[in-house]
């Protein structure tokens, strides 16, 4: 018999907060979100449901927004097939694609697979399309590069795909770890170290790339660490946050040598380039 599963259907007013809570879920141990009229089916197995899991979500202590939910839960669901229906793939320009492993294969020049897991980066939020659009337009020939807060490993897997030598993917979630770790291996890459640990665990080494694509408080904690393993003229690409947040980042990374050069946005979320002084 399969673990039985927790359907929690949050209603949120206004409808804007639904994909700031989806962002924030997407860190727990949720599975799939259905979105609804009135707000989002967020589903999680439940032996990874703990007493406190939602105590850490932000969203709940906005003024902004109202947020109330029920739990329901599901046996035995056949959550492949239903993964499957609802996984589509992503065009992220006329040369990269993301898709499931039960997509047809793509012809074009960067066709990335990735089976999500428990973990964030599919392609299909804003803020890692818009971080894959970044990576697209870099030069990466033979640079270092290290991804914090990996997620599926899908920034470092187009970046290894890109011509990036060697590549630091490091996520404190052991989710995220091993869900790398199969997309690696699904998507025949050679040069990504999957590393389950902190962001210190990279101190003394000096990367050409950062990538980070967490919460917003996440990247701040991170701040001092980045400008430690960073060198002359590396550029940073941040996302995670919303447009309103774009100048507080900006001006706090003057403080550990980052130049703001610029940003894209979709739906009011935001990534962002820097570069080291």
């Amino acid at each position: 018999m399969g673990d039985s599963y927790l359907a929690i259907n949050f209603k949120v007013s206004p409808i804007s907060g639904r994909d700031i809570l989806i962002a924030e879920l997407s860190y727990l141990s949720f599975e799939m979100f259905e979105e609804k009229i009135e707000g989002v089916i967020a589903y999680i197995k439940k032996s990874a449901y703990k007493d406190g899991i939602l105590n850490n979500v932000r969203i709940f202590n906005s003024n902004e927004f109202k947020i109330s939910y029920k739990i329901q839960e599901i046996q035995n669901k056949n959550w492949n097939e239903q993964w499957e229906q609802n996984f589509d793939s992503v065009d992220i320009n006329e040369n990269c694609i993301i898709r499931a492993p039960f997509h047809k294969p793509s012809n074009k020049l960067y066709d990335i697979i990735i089976k999500p897991e428990m973990s964030f980066g599919t392609g299909h939020h804003e803020t890692t399309k818009l971080m894959l659009e970044f990576i697209y337009e870099e030069e990466l020939e033979n640079k270092t590069l290290c991804d914090v807060g990996c997620g599926t490993g899908v920034l470092s897997i187009l970046s290894e795909k890109k011509g990036v030598k060697k590549i630091d993917a490091i996520d404190i979630d052991i989710n995220s770890y091993n869900n790398t770790l199969d997309n690696i291996e699904r998507n025949s890459c050679k040069k990504i170290n999957a590393i389950h640990a902190s962001s210190e665990m990279l101190l003394g080494n000096k990367y050409d790339i950062i990538l980070s694509n967490i919460t917003l408080n996440g990247l701040v904690e991170n701040f001092e660490n980045f400008n430690s393993i960073s060198k002359a003229n590396t550029i940073l690409i941040l996302s995670g946050f919303y447009k309103d947040d774009l100048n507080y980042i900006s001006e706090l990374l003057t403080k550990f040598k980052f130049e703001f050069t610029d940003y894209k946005m979709k739906n009011d979320w935001v990534a962002a380039r820097y570069y080291h002084n």
